[in-house]
């Protein structure tokens, strides 16, 4: 795929994404490949991934995802309450950087259930 094409998923909203993907038109890991480039040439000037997921990601993308409406959607968490189990948070906060979720969040559950792709926070 060549990154002309990648740009354009930033002009897709998530809906229009997922039905790339439903009609088969596009894979899940484009998607999610695509948001990393983004993520990793725009990040250095906004300051705004504070984790990155990319591993995780790429490996959900490539598995059986949930049939749900945002299918294979890349999405960012707020680093707020949105607990993503075994993967670290500060909630913003110096007191809370070596806190690591052993669960996910009943938020966090229902986005993955709709079939989005957690790529950072």
């Amino acid at each position: 795929m060549t990154n002309e094409a990648r740009d354009e998923f930033a002009d897709l909203d998530a809906t229009a994404q997922a039905g790339l993907v439903a009609k088969g038109e596009v894979e899940p890991i484009e998607l999610v490949e695509a948001a990393i480039e983004r993520i990793e040439r725009l990040n250095p000037r906004l300051n705004a991934v504070v984790t990155k997921m990319y591993d995780q990601a790429k490996e959900t993308a490539m598995s059986e995802l949930p049939q749900g409406p945002f299918r294979g959607v890349p999405f960012l968490l707020k680093d707020l309450l949105a607990y993503f189990e075994g993967v670290p948070m500060s909630m913003g906060s110096g007191l809370m950087r070596d806190f690591v979720p052993d669960h996910d969040s009943e938020l966090v559950r229902r986005l993955r259930g709709a079939g989005l792709v957690i790529v950072g926070k």
